[in-house]
């Protein structure tokens, strides 16, 4: 046999041991996607108090809280409201942040910032993600998770008036889904993107760690057919680029799944001069709060006040 047939033919095979690869791989991860269980173990609310054992949840069980239903897109996604209290209330509009968790969480991580927007005389809207925590669906990466919660702006509107002054906050995939809420919801007053991503391409490459071919277009593809979602639509930076709404961008430089360089070209994009880039020395992935809890919310309040003032 020819030397170069034999080339050709261990080229042939590494590339079809390749392809069977990239197809196995994204097999598994749409099957975590389908059914997200954490990081492989979906905890419960129980359990995700245990995750956030640094976190007094004291002040947030304490407060009045309303659960309801949204459904959107085949999934029913299950929903805390908080109002707003009677003495920390603000005067005029209504005011209300809606507030997402990331990939294998539930409503319990953002209930952590309950106490924070409620001190700032924000309503506050916590609820678990398609697929995750007590909510039906599948999760697909921020291709539906945008209108869902601009379904849940719907719903807010409803309840507190069609002029309430509405903020989105979200860790990882839940800043996401914000930044992307941009795009469907034009009525958004500010938006808060913890440890976000340009695209959600980049969230797959920089997490796993695998080239985008054949892994991320396999993955695609099945998302397409499976989901009907065709997750290169999730770019937050196209988002963001095309908004002139206030944005803060808030990232641990320790962040090893998704580097903070991806908040400084989010940042770079933005058009609003109240825009601002927080980066939290030696924070991890989403850890910039309880890194530095009293800067966060020190960073969040003035941020807010000054939104604010946009809006009215």
């Amino acid at each position: 046999m020819e030397w170069y047939i034999v080339v050709l033919l261990v080229i042939a095979g590494l590339a079809a041991l390749y392809l069977f690869a990239g197809f196995a791989v994204s097999f598994v991860v749409a099957f975590v996607i389908k059914r997200p269980m954490g990081r492989l173990a979906r905890p419960t609310y129980d359990r995700m108090r245990e995750i956030c054992k640094d976190f007094d949840f004291s002040a947030y069980d304490r407060m009045d809280k309303e659960a309801f239903v949204v459904r959107n897109q085949g999934a029913d996604l299950q929903c805390v409201f908080v109002p707003a209290s009677a003495a920390g209330k603000a005067p005029g509009r209504a005011r209300c942040v809606i507030s997402a968790h990331g990939f294998g969480l539930n409503l319990m991580f953002s209930a952590r910032y309950v106490p924070m927007f409620h001190a700032m005389g924000y309503a506050v809207v916590i609820y678990d993600a398609r697929g995750l925590g007590k909510s039906t669906g599948a999760s697909s990466l921020g291709v539906f998770e945008k209108h869902d919660m601009a379904e849940i702006a719907g719903w807010v509107r409803e309840r507190l008036g069609g002029d309430t002054i509405i903020g989105l906050h979200g860790e990882s995939l839940g800043a996401v889904t914000a930044l992307e809420t941009l795009g469907v919801d034009p009525d958004i007053a500010f938006a808060i993107p913890d440890s976000c991503s340009t695209t959600i391409y980049r969230t797959f490459t920089d997490i796993l760690h695998l080239p985008a071919f054949p892994f991320f277009s396999f993955l695609n593809a099945l998302s397409r057919l499976f989901f009907k979602a065709d997750m290169r639509e999730v770019r937050p930076i196209d988002r963001v680029a095309a908004s002139d709404i206030p944005i803060l961008f808030i990232h641990g430089t320790r962040d090893r799944p998704m580097p903070y360089t991806e908040s400084e070209k989010l940042f770079a994009a933005a058009k609003s001069p109240l825009s601002r880039l927080e980066l939290f020395e030696g924070a991890w992935h989403t850890g910039a709060y309880a890194f530095d809890k009293e800067r966060y919310e020190q960073v969040v309040r003035e941020f807010v006040r000054a939104a604010e003032e946009a809006a009215i």
